[in-house]
This record gives structure tokens, sequence and C-alpha cells, in this order.
């Protein structure tokens, strides 16, 4: 939420730096994610007086004006249509830099002498109007700068906002916590009116045909407003709150939303049918129209609000075309409501909906705030748009808020926080929030917290108030009381903290990625229906169609993420995730969780420099990178066989990962057709999966030292040819296998193909490291046995011993 300084101040006096005010709220738990200065670049915009116009002799839509500056006349090419003789206005000379980065300078504009540049208010960074040049008051002095006579400087506070803190996503809500943190009084906003003789029940009256939907609807009258353009001082703080500006009448619905948190929605009365309104929920099948030209098929569970014949509204969502405010609007009924939060969350989801109003309402307002909201804005509107003000308002409250009791224990409260603060301390800073507070006793305090605290239901809420206004950083450190457990970590958390450390060493970064996917994620990994990866839990209430199942793998995350790097121009990329994948079973209630580790690069394995070309990542650095892996976890005897892998794998660029026979994951290429799928059809990705509680079961109970070797090894090479689809895993078992205690490491350190061998045959050179625990190797002993096993291989394989 963005919020101005200057607005703040009408509120609450602020004594204390922006950034300083910007640290203090942060540390109370309201974020300030960034500090934007508003108006503070326009040192060099100076007041200047239009002395005279005439067109320009070579353009139709030019002018040339004649401008006092206070200290001498200058002459200005401009084009706007707003341009009157004698109005004061901002004007740049050449050389002054404006917000948006333009420097003015002084040119020839179809053959006429331009000195400097009439602005516009967008052009000064103040609000989005471009429709003409900004007319300043006319009691200014020509010459002097702009900011110094009109107040334009301020800071926008943008606020990240917790779902738990509605109360807070409005001027008023940040300025009470300003208040409450520096000890300054709260002011609150004005609400006088006068209102004509004509009664409100006369004209019209409110239905609540749903009073759980629609708990409160309150609503007023204004006749006769004439609609135009919005003054300065509004639209310069809707702009600077990131809301457009419309016309007096609907500014003013938008600006009260901003400024106390309360939704409004202004109809025109003259388009209600039977001028009446009717709150209840829609019909099946029914078919609305809202304000940003949809058309939405509603249901049952969608509430709205009707006039005597038709929907007119979304209820706290959005209106519909067919009531709103337009060009020819005189009379205007003010809606001002609450709406339980659980049926606007649902129908904003159902609709795909989110709008100001919404946000709110699916949070929580303040349902004693609905009549002060609707006295502002009707106040508002009557000093913008002129007209009558109604006498009275419609308010249908069947069943009146009622503040919780909470009972609150001092010493309690000094446990849980590891502090030492006296009651009355407590008392001040639950009272400077606005929280009414009895004292029943001298370690006991009763507080019933008002309506737009909606986050304060317990004893421990209130504590939380305490530490939040005391200070976090005030609150010592303290190591709490708890005894060690008999019992070891769980082997899963052991392994999934050392599976990180080593993925961090071997240059990846961890990422965590959402549990909820959208339900096309195993179409796009091309896994037909009868696949584990399509038995997806469905979410009964999901947050939006991308996020309506829970994964089956980590992969569509991984490839979600790579997408979003190489949208921002990054695809030298080594990513890994360790993570929970949800399979949905017919025979159980719940959902088989299986945890896995998942590992994907993309782009430069290295980087061009002047001592080597630039490479890119292939098959074989993720299979290095899974070898370095399972060795650090003091694992051996794991094999890469190229077998039946996932469809999202190559599979001529892909293996399956074995550990004492058993497969514990996949490694390979993602197919190309799922890389399109992504839009990534100009990168190669390369993935690997591994099954952690497979592994696991394999993991060995303890690691052993390993001696180091007393005798020395004797090395020797086998040099073959065998047929294409021959793995070299395959040749290094049987190695292994007819070596036995004798071979300590088998490296195939050549490959070859083409040249004079057969196309359908490959070379392939094992270095093959004997050595023994007992004793030093007998030369004839290891060249039997080494015939032994090039004899084996040309059985097995078929293979035969490379010439040359």
């Amino acid at each position: 939420m963005r919020v101005s300084l200057n607005w703040l101040k009408e509120y609450v006096d602020i004594d204390i730096p922006a950034k300083d005010l910007a640290e203090r709220l942060t540390m109370s738990g309201l974020e300030v994610e960034a500090l934007e200065p508003l108006g503070q670049s326009l040192q060099d915009v100076l007041v200047a007086k239009i002395l005279s116009i005439k067109r320009h002799p070579g353009a139709d839509r030019l002018f040339i004006c004649r401008m006092d500056m206070g200290d001498g006349e200058v002459p200005v090419v401009c084009s706007a249509p707003n341009l009157t003789t004698g109005a004061k206005v901002p004007m740049a000379l050449p050389g002054t830099r404006l917000p948006g980065g333009t420097i003015v300078e002084e040119s020839q504009i179809r053959g006429e002498r331009s000195v400097g540049m009439l602005l516009a208010e967008d052009e000064m960074g103040l609000t989005d109007d471009h429709t003409g040049i900004m007319i300043l008051p006319g009691d200014l002095s020509p010459g002097a700068k702009v900011p110094e006579v009109v107040p334009l400087e301020d800071w926008v506070l943008d606020i990240s906002i917790t779902p738990n803190r509605p109360d807070c996503a409005c001027v008023m809500g940040v300025a009470r916590e300003i208040a409450a943190l520096t000890g300054q009084k709260l002011r609150h906003t004005e609400t006088k009116i006068v209102e004509g003789n004509t009664l409100i029940g006369d004209l019209t009256h409110v239905t609540l045909v749903d009073p759980e939907g629609c708990p409160r609807y309150a609503a007023g009258m204004i006749q006769g407003v004439e609609l135009q353009p919005s003054p300065f001082w509004m639209r310069y703080r809707l702009h600077a709150s990131g809301v457009r500006s419309i016309n007096n009448v609907v500014d003013v619905t938008n600006y009260v939303l901003l400024e106390v948190g309360q939704p409004l929605h202004a109809f025109d009365y003259d388009r209600l049918r039977e001028n009446r309104i009717v709150v209840k929920r829609a019909e099946d099948g029914e078919i609305f129209s809202t304000l940003d030209g949809q058309s939405h098929t509603l249901d049952r569970e969608i509430l709205m609000i009707c006039d005597g014949e038709r929907s007119v509204a979304v209820a706290g969502i959005m209106g519909g075309l067919n009531s709103e405010i337009f060009a020819g609007s005189t009379n205007v009924l003010v809606e001002s409501a609450y709406f339980d939060p659980i049926t606007i969350r649902r129908g904003s989801k159902k609709l795909g909906l989110s709008t100001e109003a919404s946000y709110r309402f699916e949070r929580g307002i303040d349902i004693e705030g609905v009549i002060t909201a609707l006295r502002r804005a009707l106040m508002l509107i009557h000093q913008l748009a002129g007209g009558e003000i109604i006498k009275g308002v419609i308010d249908n409250y069947p069943k009146p808020f009622s503040p919780p009791v909470i009972d609150m224990r001092i010493d309690k409260t000094n446990d849980f926080l590891g502090t030492a603060l006296s009651q009355d301390t407590i008392v001040g800073y639950l009272t400077a929030l606005e929280l009414h507070v009895e004292t029943v006793e001298p370690n006991l305090i009763r507080v019933m917290p008002p309506p737009y605290r909606v986050d304060i239901t317990r004893e421990i809420d209130l504590m939380e108030e305490v530490a939040r206004l005391e200070g976090y950083d005030r609150i010592l450190v303290t190591s709490p009381h708890i005894r060690p457990s008999d019992e070891g970590d769980m082997p899963g958390l052991l392994l999934g903290d050392k599976m990180r450390e080593i993925m961090v060493g071997l240059g990846f970064t961890e990422i965590i990625t959402y549990s909820f996917i959208p339900p096309d994620s195993a179409a796009f990994l091309g896994a037909g229906e009868d696949s584990p990866l399509q038995s997806y839990v469905k979410l009964l209430n999901p947050l939006s169609l991308d996020q309506s199942v829970m994964r089956t793998s980590l992969v569509p995350g991984l490839l979600e993420t790579i997408r979003t790097n190489v949208l921002h121009g990054e695809r030298d990329l080594k990513l890994f995730e360790w993570g929970k994948v949800f399979i949905h079973s017919e025979k159980e209630e719940l959902p088989r969780e299986e945890t896995f580790l998942g590992a994907i690069i993309t782009g430069l394995s290295d980087q061009k420099a002047w001592y080597r070309e630039e490479r890119e990542v292939d098959f074989y650095d993720l299979k290095g990178a899974v070898q370095a892996l399972l060795t650090a976890l003091g694992l051996d005897g794991f094999l890469f066989k190229r077998d039946n892998t996932p469809p999202h794998y190559h599979p001529e660029v892909s293996s399956q990962i074995h550990l004492s026979d058993t497969v514990i994951g996949h490694v390979g290429q993602i197919m190309p057709k799922v890389m399109k799928n992504y839009d990534m059809e100009s990168v190669v990705a390369y993935v690997f999966e591994v099954d952690i509680k497979t592994l696991l079961e394999r993991m060995p109970d303890r690691k052993a030292f390993e001696p180091y070797a007393r005798f020395p090894a004797v090395f020797r090479d086998i040099s073959l040819i065998v047929r294409r689809g021959v793995a070299s895993a395959e040749v290094e078992e049987i190695i292994k296998s007819e070596g036995g205690e004798l071979i300590e490491a088998v490296n195939l350190y050549d490959f070859y193909e083409g040249g004079k061998i057969d196309p359908s045959e490959k070379a392939l050179t094992f270095r093959v490291c004997y050595r023994s625990k007992k004793g030093t190797l007998d030369g004839q002993e290891i060249n039997r046995l080494h015939e032994t096993i090039v004899n084996q291989i040309r059985q097995k394989t078929g293979g035969r011993l490379r010439e040359g």
C-alpha cells in the first residue's frame, strides 16, 4: 500500500525524518518496502505568468506565449489547450532536468524561438493528467520556485500490509500506528454535513434478503451534483496512492476508501429501477457485466446488489455497467456496507476479480465505521460537486457489533515476552492503540478491542501489541528453558541439511517454490492420463486456477523458475529444491507425501575468457553433480543406466540412477517439446530428481574410516570396440565383478566414434586400478586376472580389443 507522508500529517504530527519513520514502522510490524520521493526534483521549476498568446505562424495547433519570469520576459512555444492570458503556470528553463529524466533545452520550433517549457502535472510527476498546463494559484509571484510556494514535496511510503492487519490498509490506520509509536495524538476525519429538507426514506429504501452475507448496509443520497475533474489536491493524493482519477464523485469514493479503509460505491440513482436497493444472492447461471466491461456467469455463492428488477453490482467487488456514474449523472446514491469476508473472498476467487474493495472486505473492515465513512463521502461530494445532501441515511444493521472481552495477565505477559514492564506501561501501550482498557486488579486488565482490529481475539494477540510498541529491538534475547530430547534428530532432516550443504558447495542455489501448481502441469511434462504425475490432490478453495492442485513433481516449479529468470535475461542457472510432492490415492483419505531433491541447470558452464572458450552445460555436468553428491554422502556402488525414464526426459540423453540395484532417481535433458510448452524453445535444460525415502533406506548407518593404502597400485588399460548399444556402465560392472576385491577403481577416460570405426560401433578405453590390502601384487597374477577380465568382456558384450 502506498501512503503519502503529507496525507498522514493531516491526522498525526510527525516530527521525525521520513527515513526514521519508515524504520520505526518496519520494526513495529508494518514493513516499509520502499520510500519514494515525490515532487522533490522540481527546485528549478519556476512560476511564470502568461503575458500574451498568439498563434504560431507555421502550425495551427501551436501557440507562442510571452512569459513573465520576474526578472525578464521570454518566448515559449506551447500546444496546451487551456492557455489563458494572465494565468500563473510552472515553467522549466533550459538546463532543467524533469522527474522523467528529460532535460529542457532552448530550441527553434517551426522557425520560432522557444526558451523553456510550460509543464503539465504528469511532466512534473505529480499526477497522470496531461490534458493541459498546470494552473497555479493566481497570487504567486513570477520567478518564485514552485516547490517553495506550492506544497508539492512529499514522500510516499510503500508499506507491505500483512493479511491480519486490514486496519492498516488506509491512511487513518497507518496514522493510528504512528501516533501510538511516537506518543502523538490522533486527529480523526471531519464528517460535518449540511442536509436538506427531503427525507431519504421518501426517495429510496434498502432490503437485506441475506443479512449473513451483508450484516450491515448503509446508504446516503445527494442530488444535483455536477460531474467534473477533481481538484489538484485530490488527484495528487490518488496518484501518489496508485489510483487513477476519474471524476469528482467517483474519486471521492476512492479517496475515502484510501483514507479510512471503508470501500464505497456510487450509483446513479436515476438508473436504479424502482429507486431502491436489494441485497441478495445471484441466480444460478445469471450473466452480469461489471465496470471493466467483462461478462461473468454467476451462481448462488455470489452476493449481489440489486435494484427493484436486476443486479447492479457484485457486492464488495465491483459495480455494474448498468448503474455506473456517467457524464449525465446528477443524483447519486452512495453505498457504505460491511460484507462477510468469507462470502467476498469466495466470490472474488470464483470470478477472478480482485479489487481495492474486495482486498479490504476479504480481510475484514470496521463494521462500526460504515456511517462515518458515508458521511465523510457525502461531505466531500458536496464540497467538490455541489448538490444537496438528502436528510438522513439508511442504516440496515440487524445485529449490532459486540466487542470481544479479553482478560490479560501482566505477569504472564512479561514471562512470555521476557520483559519486566509495569502494568501502567502496558495499559499505556494498549490505550495508545485506541483499545478500551479496564483495570480489574493489580495483575489483571480487561481489554475490549475496537471492531477494526479483527486480528485481536486472544490474550496472546494483546501480548504481541505490547511487544510491537515496546520495540522488538528493546526486548532482551533470552534462551528458553527446554529439556534436551532423548531422541536424536530425524534422519530425513539430517540428510536434508547435508544434501543442501553439498549442493551449495557444487555451485547450486536453493529455491523454494509453491506446492500449488496449475492442473495442466503434468500434461506440459508429457504425462499420460494414467501417469502418477496426473494423480493430483485438488484444492477445495484454491487461490487461483494456476494454484489449484498439489504438485506431483518438483520439475514444474524448477521450470517455472527457469522461465522467470530467462524472461529477465538470466540464462546461466544452477538451481535445486528440496521439497515434498503429493500423490492422490483412491484407497487412502490422505495423499501420499514423498520428499524429493530436484536440480536443474541451463546456459553456460564456462564463460568465455582469454584462456578458454565458452561452453554450454551438458548432460555430463549434471551427471557429475549427482556423482559428487552421492560420493559426498558416503555412498558407492551407484550406477547410471539408460532405461525407462519419465516422459519429460529425453530418451537419448537421460538415465536412471541406481543404488544397490534400486532406482533412486533420474537424470537427463528435458524434452524440447516440454521446454516449448513453457515458452523456452531456445533453452536447453538438464534436470535430476532423487527420491529421498528410497535413498534413506540404502544409506549406511555410519561412515567407517577407510585406512590409507599401504601397498602400491598396478594400472592396466583396456581399449575395446563394442556395439553402440553396449553401455559403458555394463563393461564397468563386468570389470568390477570379475576383479573382485583387487579392483580399487575403474575409470572410462576415452570414448571415440566415427573415423575408421564402423558406425554401429564405438571405442571405449578404461583404466583399471588394481590394489591389494594384504600385500604387493605379483605382476604375473595381475596379468592373468586382467586377461580373464578381457575375455569376460568379449563373451558378454561381443566386443573386441582395439588394435593400434
